[in-house]
């Protein structure tokens, strides 16, 4: 029984993940947005990214939320960020992480 319920532990967590409700665990870099400001709880964008990324989401309008990025250049988003900016913050971040 008890495998059961580490089955099912794993499985909302991934689901939780997947759905924006919160950020990869094994994520390099999570940048919260709090008040519409940014906030970076683990790692850090180089140059000006950090100045686009605030560009974006203040034109999307978006006051709270997050983004992640894992080692694996895979963006997530809290459910927050509107899906039509996704591909331009993607943009922005890959592109500083090379």
């Amino acid at each position: 029984m008890p495998i059961v319920i580490i089955v099912a532990i794993v499985a909302l967590i991934f689901a939780a993940v997947e759905l924006g409700f919160i950020p990869p665990l094994n994520a390099q870099i999570v940048v919260r947005v709090r008040n519409g400001s940014l906030v970076f709880e683990r790692g850090r964008l180089q140059g000006n990214a950090s100045e686009h990324v605030a560009a974006i989401l203040r034109g999307a309008r978006v006051s709270d939320g997050y983004v992640a990025i894992t080692s694996g250049q895979r963006v997530y988003f809290s459910r927050q960020i509107p899906h039509d900016v996704h591909q331009s913050l993607r943009n922005v971040l890959l592109n500083q992480c090379r």
